[in-house]
């Protein structure tokens, strides 16, 4: 998804379809956020366009020795979930990129981070982050797909610009929300009014370009009352609220029992 101000942002496989990418467990500090319960094969496929997008996104931006700033619906996001007060709380980003939001919130106090993303290139990014921030120790970076890969509950769970990299909307918050024993924050296209209309033709748009560039990269805007409908479901209810331009920002707090 295109925001106004720049671009949205193995295991070994048993004879793995090309289409699909794998968990893989990398060395130095990058796990499974959880065992799979048969052992460690943990086969999580997704649209390896994305995962290839990414790679090559970051590899050209290393090359220019660039570093892009949050884009401004990821500062809201972190300016939010810092005044909830992340200190000693532990936390899970899926489709955490290279690792800046993450970063900032465990530099905020979060006893303990875990990154998960498609793109073995944007993990390598995060972990050099965290290593030159010297809090390697307090993170654990993965390959894997948000929507399979099993996810250890923490107490806030983050997806800034990932939902929209989902075809299966449904799937994704199955297997998300019950990892959240706090707080479920996201970031999304907004799905509503004029804000929607234009919401699609701007993904329409930016996958027509990536696909002649020969670099697909499919979005979606996913309807915005479903995602509500399957939070209140699982015992939340809205914390906070913002948008900007046509992004949405919600964060959710489970319910007292």
């Amino acid at each position: 998804m295109m925001d106004v101000a720049g671009s949205r942002t193995k295991k070994r496989s048993r004879a793995a379809p090309e289409d699909h990418v794998w968990v893989n467990d990398h060395e130095r500090n990058t796990i499974d956020p959880k065992p799979h319960p048969e052992g460690p094969e943990c086969a999580c496929p997704a649209d390896s366009r994305i995962a290839r997008h990414f790679d090559a996104k970051v590899a050209e931006r290393l090359a220019r020795g660039q570093d892009p700033v949050l884009v401004p619906i990821s500062e809201r996001l972190r300016d939010a979930l810092l005044s909830l007060g992340p200190a000693g709380r532990t936390l899970l980003e899926l489709g955490c990129g290279r690792g800046r939001l993450l970063l900032a919130l465990t530099q905020a106090g979060a006893k303990s981070a875990t990154g998960v993303d498609l793109s073995a290139a944007s993990i390598d990014a995060a972990r050099n982050r965290f290593e030159q921030a010297q809090l390697s120790d307090r993170v654990r970076l993965s390959v894997g797909d948000a929507a399979r890969v099993p996810l250890e509950p923490q107490d806030w769970v983050i997806l800034d610009r990932v939902m929209c990299c989902y075809p299966d909307i449904e799937r994704l918050l199955a297997n998300t929300l019950p990892a959240a024993r706090r707080l479920y924050a996201f970031t999304v296209p907004n799905s509503r009014g004029w804000r929607g209309v234009l919401a699609r033709l701007d993904e329409w748009l930016e996958n027509a370009w990536n696909s002649l560039r020969g670099r697909p990269c499919p979005g979606y805007v996913h309807d915005l009352d479903l995602i509500e409908e399957r939070l209140t479901a699982a015992g939340f209810r809205l914390r906070h609220r913002d948008q900007l331009r046509l992004w949405h920002l919600a964060i959710y707090e489970r319910s007292a029992p």
